[in-house]
């Protein structure tokens, strides 16, 4: 009885941390998708929705082209992680965002993030703590950094959370302090233990 007993404590427990595991993969593959639609210049991580289950990504949204949607099941279908992708996301030539053949989404981002920067500069104010936080969410997700969790106050920023390796530490370290608006960084990540 008692063996019994420790069988069936033995099974539960390893069920549990397999749901757990298995969870954490899914955050981060679902990150990792995110991230490579949002550094794409074909796809648009803001009308893309990804939610992952069990390794399986279920893409949804409207997007402007069937290009597109094929180029975002594509860049999805390519990522480590991904067993299989639903691809649910509608076309509409009239949905928001939609651009003519020369004006690539990616160009576009960084003329608006670089005319941000030089409005602040010429303007002499701060950049809003939001505005700072935002960017270097955005970057972080771009990155593939997962796990971790970002303050900004008047500037300052602090970094905590546990990531998988140094690299990850060391890349989420860089991308706090060369954004703009950022006074100082106070770095609190840790590395996850295998």
């Amino acid at each position: 009885m008692r063996l019994f007993l420790v069988t069936c404590l033995i099974t539960v427990t390893l069920a549990a941390f397999g749901c757990a595991s298995q969870s954490t993969d899914d955050v981060a593959i679902t990150t990792k998708v995110k991230g490579k639609l949002a550094a794409n210049s074909d796809t648009s991580a803001i009308k893309i929705g990804v939610e992952t289950v069990n390794g399986v990504v279920t893409l949804s949204g409207t997007v402007p082209t069937e290009t597109e949607k094929a180029k975002a099941e594509e860049v999805t279908g390519n990522t480590d992680g991904v067993a299989r992708v639903v691809n649910n996301i509608r076309v509409d030539p009239n949905s928001i965002g939609a651009t003519n053949a020369g004006e690539k989404a990616g160009e576009a981002v960084e003329r608006a993030k670089e005319k941000t920067s030089e409005a602040a500069r010429v303007a002499g104010d701060a950049i809003s703590d939001a505005a700072i936080l935002a960017r270097i969410k955005a970057q972080l997700v771009a990155g593939g950094v997962t796990g971790t969790d970002v303050d900004v106050r008047n500037g300052d920023v602090v970094i905590k959370g546990q990531v998988k390796s140094a690299a990850e530490k060391e890349k989420a370290e860089v991308i706090a302090r060369t954004t703009d608006g950022v006074k100082s960084v106070k770095s609190l990540l840790t590395i996850r233990k295998p």
